[in-house]
């Protein structure tokens, strides 16, 4: 059937950007004594990649919206495959920036792709459950990324870590090529600059705009939270070694398990209440970590990440029907404030540690959840549901139908 095969192609293209997104965050140890570098220095191959994701997503969003959603797809992770095998072969760790840089400049090719694609070709009431899935698809690949590279540098050391993401990358490339149906609602724009034209009614767009900072704080609060309760964990009482904490991550797969609801849930309640709900679910376990019992700070864990996977997958069906038209580069704006809103989490709270630890990052990380639950409150409609195709014509209306 054709919504099974396209499930299918979905979920693989969301793995496949995830695969590689964070691979290096479970090599930093090995890269610094490969390559005799600081901490600060090796940590650059992240950010590197996630600053290279924000530069070029609105761009890519504006050469699917002119050549295709399927092509661009295919094209970039056949690009970042290519850069994938290549970071395998750096002999000094500012060529290895250099690649992952690439495949940052790539990635938002499938991301922005495979967004506006479900927009388009899933009939409104089936949207929300196929983004729901596209989310739940990232969550899986981020977690297999860490933990297959992990292995793999263990056993074979790292650059067989990008050798076997390469492989798998190269596996998926004609999987996702024969099960993803070709676009039948796709309306190219005229040209590129036709497209990203558009970003300027995208700025204008209050609702679009809103769920813009929504997707700021949610990489904040994802990334604050899972790079700082490392150092919460490792130190007294708790002393968790290294070993220990890659198991943290198994909380992601909990948030895969339920992300897929969502979109039932937003047809039944509305995307304001459940997103409302799964910020007030997100905020109450990070509470729960504020102890010195490890069972209840992975149970809070949990509740956190699965309540910020819900409210993305909301906002990643609300912007392309927010946008109505040059919908790729809409996502690709999205993109790049959400990895922003990432690059921020990272950084901003390291200040905050240095005087009250874990308590103070969870303080900030609470207040941007509560700028996002307002934001949501005042632009996400409380009466009709993107998903079941109640959105009006002019997205300002949508705003208004929910005050």
């Amino acid at each position: 059937m054709r919504i099974e095969r396209g499930q299918v192609a979905v979920v693989a293209a969301g793995m496949c950007a995830f695969f590689n997104m964070y691979i290096t965050q479970a090599l930093l140890p090995e890269l610094r004594r490969a390559f005799g570098a600081s901490v600060a220095a090796v940590s650059l191959t992240v950010t590197a990649t996630t600053l290279g994701v924000a530069l070029a997503a609105p761009f890519a969003g504006s050469l699917a919206d002119r050549y295709g959603r399927k092509r661009v797809l295919l094209i970039a992770l056949a690009l970042l495959t290519l850069a994938t095998f290549g970071a395998a072969t750096a002999d000094h760790l500012d060529t290895l920036l250099l690649w992952r840089a690439l495949q940052g400049l790539v990635i938002p090719g499938i991301f922005t792709s495979a967004v506006a694609y479900i927009a388009e070709e899933w009939a409104p009431a089936e949207a929300g459950t196929m983004a729901s899935l596209y989310v739940a698809g990232t969550v899986l690949g981020s977690f297999c990324g860490r933990f297959i590279s992990g292995l793999v540098t263990d056993a074979y050391g790292w650059r067989s870590a990008f050798v076997v993401m390469g492989l798998i990358n190269l596996s998926f490339l004609p999987l996702i090529a024969a099960l993803l149906p070709r676009s039948r609602g796709f309306t190219p724009s005229r040209s590129l600059l036709a497209s990203l034209a558009g970003v300027g009614a995208h700025l204008r767009n209050a609702p679009l705009l809103a769920t813009y900072g929504v997707g700021f704080a949610l990489l904040f609060a994802q990334v604050g939270t899972f790079t700082y309760v490392n150092f919460y964990l490792s130190a007294a009482p708790f002393g968790l070694s290294t070993h220990d904490l890659s198991y943290v991550f198994f909380v992601f797969l909990i948030g895969m398990l339920i992300t897929p609801f969502s979109g039932r849930w937003a047809l039944r309640w509305s995307p304001r209440g459940v997103g409302l709900a799964a910020l007030a679910t997100s905020a109450g376990g990070l509470l729960l970590t504020l102890n010195h019992w490890l069972p209840q700070i992975m149970l809070g864990l949990i509740l956190s990440s699965a309540g910020v996977f819900i409210v993305q997958s909301l906002a990643t069906a609300a912007v392309p029907r927010l946008a109505r038209r040059a919908r790729s580069a809409a996502v690709g704006l999205y993109l790049t404030c959400y990895y922003f809103g990432g690059s921020v989490g990272a950084s901003l709270p390291a200040s905050l540690w240095s005087y009250a630890g874990w308590h103070a990052c969870v303080a900030l990380v609470l207040a941007v959840q509560a700028g996002a639950a307002l934001l949501i409150y005042a632009s996400w409609s409380a009466n009709a549901t993107w998903q079941a195709g109640a959105l009006p014509a002019d997205a300002e209306a949508w705003a208004a139908a929910g005050k």
